[in-house]
């Protein structure tokens, strides 16, 4: 990514962005390595800092902005499976489904083998 995104300013909840498209579909690959020292992340938790399950599903939203200039509409489901923690580079890798009124997503976030959280959700893209 460019820089800080105004909609989310100043969470930064990707550091790289790879998208591929596939026909209409995307595929992406989003990473973020968590830094405990952020204003957002002080406090959660004292000692032992914790990417908050709601900034998962925020590197998603960022990704599909960048991607595809969406916007979350519905999360349909979510399941966190493990803590991602100070200094964990999360992976997350998601498949764009091109549909009638915006995307559908289905994303899995991970730290190397160990699946940290599942998402489905929709999308809808941003007027011009």
């Amino acid at each position: 990514m460019t820089g800080l995104p105004d909609y989310a300013a100043p969470l930064r909840a990707v550091d790289l962005l790879d998208v591929r498209a596939c026909g209409d579909d995307l595929e992406l690959v989003a990473q973020i390595t968590v830094d405990g020292k952020e204003p957002n992340l002080r406090g959660h938790f004292p000692g032992q800092a914790v990417y908050p399950g709601i900034f998962v599903i925020e590197t998603l939203e960022q990704a599909m902005r960048e991607a595809a200039n969406a916007r979350l509409r519905t999360v349909r489901s979510v399941r966190f499976l493990a803590p991602v923690l100070d200094g964990d580079r999360m992976v997350l890798t998601a498949t764009a489904k091109r549909t009638e009124d915006g995307w559908d997503v289905t994303g899995k976030a991970a730290l190397g083998e160990t699946t940290t959280a599942k998402i489905r959700a929709t999308f809808e893209e941003e007027a011009e």
